[in-house]
């Protein structure tokens, strides 16, 4: 088979054909792992460096800087690596939220109408919590005060230099490598407050709706931008689940979740484009729901640890739906020999394959904890191994 470019790979493997091998990649890359592979420190990834090093660059006026960076950073990662994806986000408008600083490494954001909430990084273990909140403090009232704020505020989200990362990926590789862009309106909670998000499920579900309405508006909003500066595919970022299960129940999620999933995947589907939705976790109990009726075209992370048998999901549902994960990243990539890797990545591609509609990456992201040797062999082994002459 002629060789591909990673973009003509990748969307092969989106829309479940074969190409000449499986596409290998990561939804993202944490700043340990960048600056190892960069040998510089890089602006990508997630976790609490990032987020600190952004708030604080914000809080400087550093604005243009900070997305300079991130540009720069990101792409030159991705093609350093090889990857066949690169996930592409949104970034600060012109008059972006200021964050306070109230401590060593917390920030706090104030929002509209006296909404606040606190953000704690753990540098230690490069983690973000959003550890308390009005909400979390005043309960359902607080809420429904937080919607109605939300649905009065000015829309930020037209503001054009917003696309910059989006537009300056497209524009350097989005001619060889597949540029996917990431909203998601599904799943618009803070943690501070989830039990009464959750609250509200039952007692007011009219509020939960309302806010499942604007923040899936925002979402689409910026999934058409990002459609009309040239991404290819887009992928929804929020979980819905954890290790044991669903974060509600299935009729919940039936009744909340999975109407705006559908909106998000037939809005990508109108300009042409594959929806694929990420999330952590054990999604069995709705898997019908998740997979199926809700129209996606991809399902990212796959967890194992978990309970996600990607073999038995490729039987079930590999005729509609892309895999795009399910590299151990909580113990294999972290504790595991570069052995164990490449036998999880041919385990992996003996599975899923088949047909087309595999996508190989970590069951989340290629975190601070992930051995460097490892996140590469994982790479190395897909791109070896991964022979659709040999499938």
């Amino acid at each position: 088979m002629t060789s591909l470019d990673s973009r003509s790979r990748a969307l092969s493997a989106v829309w479940l054909e074969e190409a000449d091998r499986v596409p290998v990649s990561e939804y993202d890359i944490n700043m340990p792992i960048a600056a190892a592979v960069l040998d510089r420190e890089a602006l990508v990834g997630y976790g609490g460096r990032f987020a600190d090093l952004c708030y604080r660059m914000l809080s400087e006026g550093k604005r243009d800087e900070l997305v300079a960076r991130m540009k720069r950073d990101r792409v030159s990662l991705y093609e350093k690596l090889g990857l066949d994806v690169i996930m592409v986000r949104p970034v600060w408008g012109k008059k972006p939220q200021i964050p306070k600083q109230i401590g060593p490494h917390e920030w706090l954001i104030e929002r509209p109408k006296g909404h606040w909430f606190k953000q704690r990084f753990d540098m230690k273990f490069d983690s973000v919590a959003q550890t308390d909140s009005r909400i979390a403090r005043e309960g359902i009232d607080a809420f429904e005060d937080y919607v109605n704020a939300l649905e009065s505020e000015e829309d930020s989200t037209t503001d054009s230099v917003m696309m910059e990362l989006v537009e300056y990926t497209v524009k350097k590789v989005g001619s060889k490598i597949l540029v996917m862009g990431d909203a998601d309106g599904c799943f618009p909670v803070g943690g501070s407050w989830l039990h009464i998000f959750f609250k509200a499920m039952y007692v007011r579900p009219d509020l939960v709706k309302r806010l499942l309405a604007y923040s899936t508006k925002v979402a689409i909003t910026f999934i058409e931008a990002m459609i009309d500066a040239g991404v290819e595919a887009i992928s929804g970022g929020s979980d819905v689940a954890y290790k044991n299960g669903p974060y509600m129940s299935p009729k919940h999620f039936r009744e909340f979740i999975l109407p705006v999933m559908r909106i998000h995947a037939e809005v990508c589907h109108r300009r042409g484009v594959p929806f694929l939705k990420h999330t952590d976790g054990n999604i069995n109990p709705i898997a019908n729901d998740f997979l199926m009726a809700s129209g996606i075209d991809g399902y990212l992370a796959v967890e194992p640890r978990a309970g996600m048998d990607v073999a038995e999901l490729k039987r079930r549902y590999g005729h509609r739906i892309c895999f795009f994960g399910n590299i151990d990243c909580a113990y294999t990539l972290v504790y595991g020999s570069e052995a164990d890797v490449r036998s999880e990545v041919r385990n992996l591609i003996d599975s899923a394959a088949h047909g087309g509609g595999l996508i190989v990456a970590s069951s989340n992201s290629a975190h601070s904890f992930v051995k460097l040797e490892n996140f590469l062999a994982m790479i190395d082994e897909t791109k070896k191994y991964g022979l659709y002459t040999r499938i």
